[in-house]
Formats: C-alpha cells, structure tokens, sequence
C-alpha cells in the first residue's frame, strides 16, 4: 500500500511536469512567447527543483521521512494550485512572467518528492525485490501518460483550449492523496538512529569523493540529457512538422504509456532475474533508434506516429526503472535521502538545461512555419546516451570489485 501511494505522489508530480510538453505549441500562440522563451518556461521548474533538492541534502537525513514527505506535497498542491489561478490578462507577457513564478514555487516543493520517494523504496524493499518494487512507482510515469495527460489535453479541448484546466485537475487530485498520505504511510526513522551525529554536509562530501556515487551522479545527468532534450520540443515538432493537430497529441502519450504500463512490471522483473545493469544496457541501446526516428520524422499518417511513440516510450521507461534501482544502490541508509534528494537535484537541473539547450537550437521562422535543426537535438540525445553507457561500465567495475572484496557469508548449525 506504501508503494501505491508513492506511485500516486509520482504520479501527480509527473503530470504536472509533464503536461507542459504537450501544451508546447498552444502555450508559445497564446502567451506569444518563442521556442527559446517556451524552453525557459519548461526548464523553471527544473532549475527550481534542483535548488530546494540540492539544499534537501543538508536536512532530509534529518527528518522522519514521513514528516518531510508531508510538508514537501503540501508545497507542491499549492504551487500546483496557484498556475491554475493565474488570471488571464489583456498582457500574454505578464500571463508569462506569472507563469513562470508559479512554477518555480511549485518547482522548489516538488523538486524534493522525487528524492524522498525513491529513499523511501529503499529503505522498505530488499535490494532482490527492489527491481519490481521501483517498477510499481516509475509506472507512474507510464499512469501519467495514459491517463493524465490524455485527459488533460481532453479537458483543455472542451474549455476551449484553456491551459489552466489540467493545474486544476491535479490539484483536486492531490486532496485524497495527502489524506492516504496521513493516514497509511507509517513514520520511518529508523536512519535517524544510524546517522548519530554526523554533520549534513558529510552527504556532499562522499557523493563527490566516493567514486560510485560521482559516477552516479554523473551517470543520472547524461540518462536525462539523453530524454529530456528530444521530449522537450516533441509535441511542437508533431504539430508543425509532421503535421498533427492538437487535438490529435493526447494519442501519442495514450499509446506510449499504455505500451509502458505492460512493459514496465516486465522490466522490473527482468531487472530482478538477469541485473540491473545488464537491463539497462539493452534498453538504453534500443532507445537511440526511436530518438533518431521522432528527430527526423517527415509528415506520415497518425497511425506511424503511433507505432513510433510506443517503441519511445517503451525504451525510454525502460531506461528509468534500472537506473533508480541502480542509484539507491549507491548510498547507505543513513545518506540515502540526502543522496537521492542530491540525486534528484541533478535530474531536475539536467532536465531543466534540456528544455533551455533545445530551445536554443531549435529555431522558428513564423508562428506557424516548421521547427528547424530538431534533428541536432537528436544527435545530441544520442551522443548523451552512449556517454551514459560508457559511465555505467564504471558502475559495474565498481561494483563487482566490491562484490569480490566481500568476505563469504559463514553458515553454522
């Protein structure tokens, strides 16, 4: 039931985050904002949430998880709330800067979710099952793109293409949650006995000397580099390339999460049966194709858009589930939420320089014209996922020469 309900926190952030992709085309017309200033928009929270999860490094470790978790999704229902009620103003620029500053609040509250919660899956579930446990709270990603932002899109045809209407929507969805949230999830703070007294920035020290978490950290940053940079821009690119119509987008992210609910428990097993790594390098593998295929897509039918979203989303979650099981890997319990706040500190920053890197090179001619040079984007994701290949061979020396250094377990009567 834990995992449930920290599914639902993920899910709630995602599509909160998530839904800003697909409104990309209608947010640049009525905000008259370019591709460059829509990049800005995007990467606010990012930078934001890469702030307060880098500060959550210095007390997180500190707090009971559950009293941290509390505050945190608060923040975040109120920052959610408050892009929904920005008013719609004679001005689209001040709609903009308004914009903006609602979701840098939001930003600095759910930056810290992200972290906690795969801290709380580590602490609860044995590194064996840890494969599939991480796979019940990424499919939240997968939930997200299957219901949240198809409805979301939905909703926004039927009050006239009005932007606010998903805020909304997650905001009233995050009520019964905060309540399960009191109400199911038991105090942890059994690594507040093991921490002792240890100073916070202890944490900082060892993820930048000890060689795995430094790995870790940069092996995180190039994984959302290598996404990020392409989804950022995906949604403007299908309209103004391809040839899509708005209306037509909610497809692309029903189709994709659905192929993802299936593949996603399948992946968690597979991470528990033949290794972590050894997943992760298949599926980061088979995700450049895809990349490639959406960065240099010319006008096809729906249908081809479809089938290519679905092996997209499919390699791209794929990716995911292996990697945070990798990451709580890295740490001891008594670091684990500084770490994965830290962890997830660099996701969001990564993510938010995705979304201001794309949209410095994309260029747009008119309001109405084709996106130019996505395709650079592309190669750039590739070249971001190979060098995360390279940095995971790392991981794994690291970790099989710990493995061979620890002494055999003795068995007696």
């Amino acid at each position: 039931m834990v995992l449930v309900i920290l599914g639902a926190i993920q899910f709630t952030n995602i599509v909160d985050f998530m839904i800003m992709m697909p409104m990309g085309d209608l947010l640049q017309k009525q905000l008259a904002i370019t591709p460059g200033q829509y990049g800005f928009l995007v990467a606010s929270y990012g930078i934001a949430a890469f702030v307060s999860s880098f500060l959550g490094v210095f007390y997180l470790d500190r707090l009971d998880r559950k009293f941290a978790l509390t505050l945190a999704y608060a923040g975040f229902m109120i920052g959610t709330a408050s892009s929904a009620w920005i008013p719609n103003t004679a001005d689209p620029h001040l709609n903009y800067l308004l914009f903006i500053g609602t979701r840098i609040f939001t930003g600095l509250t759910g930056g810290l979710l992200g972290g906690l919660v795969l801290s709380m899956v580590g602490d609860i579930v044995p590194l064996e099952r840890r494969g599939r446990a991480m796979a019940v709270v990424t499919i939240a990603f997968s939930a997200a793109a299957v219901l949240g932002v198809p409805l979301s899109l939905t909703l926004i045809d039927l009050f006239s293409n009005n932007w606010h209407i998903p805020f909304y929507g997650v905001s009233l969805l995050g009520i019964p949650i905060m309540i399960l949230i009191r109400t199911l999830i038991p105090s942890m703070n059994a690594h507040l006995h093991r921490s002792g007294k240890q100073p916070a920035v202890e944490t900082i020290r060892l993820a930048f000397t000890t060689p795995e978490q430094r790995n870790g950290l940069l092996f995180t940053v190039l994984l959302v580099l290598g996404q990020f940079t392409v989804v950022s821009f995906l949604t403007p690119y299908m309209i103004n390339n391809v040839g899509l119509r708005q209306d037509q987008v909610k497809w692309i992210y029903l189709t994709g999460g659905a192929c993802t609910v299936f593949s996603g428990m399948i992946i968690g097993r597979m991470v528990d049966k033949i290794g972590r790594f050894r997943v992760f390098t298949i599926f980061a593998s088979l995700s450049i194709l895809p990349v490639l295929i959406n960065t240099h897509l010319t006008p096809v039918p729906l249908w081809v858009v479809l089938v290519i979203a679905g092996f997209f989303f499919i390699f791209i979650s794929g990716r995911m589930i292996p990697a945070n099981t990798i990451s709580t890997t890295l740490v001891s319990p008594q670091h684990r939420a500084g770490y994965m706040s830290l962890n997830s500190s660099m996701m969001s920053l990564a993510s938010g320089s995705s979304s201001i890197i794309s949209g410095m090179i994309i260029t747009k001619a008119s309001e109405h014209a084709p996106l130019e040079h996505y395709d650079i984007v592309g190669y750039l994701a590739v070249v971001s996922t190979l060098l995360s290949l390279l940095v995971l061979r790392r991981l794994k020396q690291i970790s099989d020469a710990k493995t061979a250094q620890t002494p055999p377990a003795i068995h007696t009567k």
